[in-house]
């Protein structure tokens, strides 16, 4: 099962055991018969991978990450081992998870806050009601299977539902103000609300951003009614700017001044 990291605590155990392990195991000789990091990893990964060919997705050994297309949108699913990894005694496995779009990426060129083809990216556990960072342990061989099944579990329950809402545009539009992974990050956010054409959640995205950053407001209209009267032929370089300008562009709302 995998281990639970929710506070900074746990991370900052987590870090002095990784250290610690890796230390003790510097400059010693390797048992005979002892298992490489790499091998494992990879056969491990390989193993939740195909699960899912089913699915429609192909494992890339060499990139540690298995990936299917979708109409618009590419899935993907990758693995990054820890740093602190030790044949014999450390292999740990953290999972990631991601969406991205060609097709966003093009439509961000003339029209986004952003650049880039993300519409989001995160660490699966995140994905959860919990909200737990996950990381497996592979380097027991007896429950090297275990942890593998609990890795597909995982993947089916926290990855596979999110996968599902980024397969059209129209199924995205419906949900994606109710998706965290989304709107985790609001300028990709903005961006993902205006291609898919809704404009309600754009606007609800703008406004929250602004609720909670309300030293940035009196800024964000300022650029706002510089863009009404003289409108920018390209995007801004500074990032408030740029949202007044794609804001302006798309015909949203700007808060009054007050």
């Amino acid at each position: 099962m995998p281990k639970s990291l929710r506070t900074l605590d746990d991370h900052v155990q987590n870090t002095l055991e990784s250290r610690s392990r890796t230390q003790a195991g510097r400059f010693q000789p390797m048992e005979p018969g002892t298992e490489r990091v790499a091998d494992v990893v990879a056969c491990s990964c390989a193993a939740v991978a195909g699960a899912f060919a089913n699915d429609g997705f192909r494992w890339s050994k060499s990139a540690l990450r298995f990936s299917r297309k979708v109409g618009a949108f590419t899935h993907i699913v990758s693995f990054q081992s820890d740093s602190a990894n030790t044949s014999g005694s450390h292999v740990g496995v953290t999972i990631h998870a991601q969406v991205k779009s060609s097709v966003l990426a093009e439509w961000r060129e003339t029209a986004g806050v952003t650049t880039g083809d993300n519409i989001w990216s995160t660490q699966i556990g995140y994905l959860s009601l919990a909200h737990d960072y996950l990381k497996w342990q592979l380097v027991d061989p007896v429950m090297r299977q275990v942890e593998v099944a609990s890795m597909v579990n995982a993947v089916r329950a926290f990855v596979m539902p999110a996968f599902a809402v980024c397969s059209t545009k129209e199924g995205l539009s419906a949900q994606l103000l109710e998706r965290r992974e989304i709107t985790w990050t609001p300028d990709w956010a903005i961006d993902v609300a205006l291609w898919v054409d809704n404009k309600a959640a754009a606007q609800a995205l703008i406004d929250s951003y602004l609720a909670s950053h309300s030293d940035l407001t009196k800024t964000f209209i300022d650029y706002s009614l510089f863009e009404a009267t003289n409108p920018s032929a390209s995007r801004p370089a500074d990032p408030i700017h740029c949202l007044a300008w794609v804001a302006s562009r798309h015909g949203l709302r700007v808060p009054s001044a007050t």
